[in-house]
């Protein structure tokens, strides 16, 4: 803080005027003046976050005051989100399918899905491995779809097998498969029958 002093000069004059005797006085000088801190200079600001000093901040008619806070994106699933069931589709020409779908569970948030979920047979006989085709003889949407899984809403991916083997024989029946939804290690076991030698999985769609 800088402060500065003036000294005050007095002049006392006395006299007599009218009779009447008395003095009177003159006075220059500066008065002590300083220059205060830069913090202490500073405009109050009020609890809603607006600067007293500056009324027109203030909300007023037509003027919103938006919450910095966004809406986060709809997250992917994760797989305690999701309940798995498939059912068997009709057979067309030695070909056999399953449609799997991925509901969302009681009380979870809505949440995404999009590509492959893995799929491997289960019970009856050797493990095999669904490869990942965009589209088959069954269809399928062709292309990864981010599907929205809410209450009423789930997703759903198609397996595909031929019913023949290369040399003409009959395929494995198997009773379950096992799923893992896309994007997740949360491998759960689906109880639907399908007899197949080769299988195919499509991306997931609405």
């Amino acid at each position: 803080m800088v402060t500065r002093t003036r000294v005050f000069t007095a002049v006392l004059f006395c006299g007599v005027v009218g009779g009447v005797a008395g003095c009177s006085s003159t006075s220059t000088g500066t008065a002590a003046t300083g220059t205060a801190d830069s913090g202490t200079s500073a405009s109050a600001v009020t609890s809603a976050g607006v600067p007293s000093g500056n009324p027109s901040a203030a909300p007023g008619p037509g003027r919103t005051v938006r919450n910095s806070a966004t809406s986060a994106a709809i997250a992917p699933c994760a797989g305690s989100q999701l309940v798995l069931s498939g059912k068997a589709l009709g057979a067309a020409m030695m070909h056999r399918g399953v449609q799997l779908t991925f509901a969302l569970a009681a009380g979870a948030a809505p949440c995404t899905l999009q590509g492959y979920p893995g799929v491997d047979t289960g019970a009856g006989g050797p493990v095999v491995h669904a490869a990942r085709t965009p589209t088959g003889y069954m269809g399928g949407p062709g292309a990864g779809t981010l599907v929205t899984v809410r209450s009423d809403n789930p997703a759903h991916a198609i397996v595909e097998a031929t019913a023949m083997g290369p040399d003409g024989g009959e395929c494995t029946m198997y009773s379950t498969l096992l799923v893992t939804p896309p994007n997740t290690t949360d491998t759960r076991t689906v109880n639907v029958g399908i007899n197949g030698c080769e299988l195919q999985v499509h991306p997931v769609t609405g």
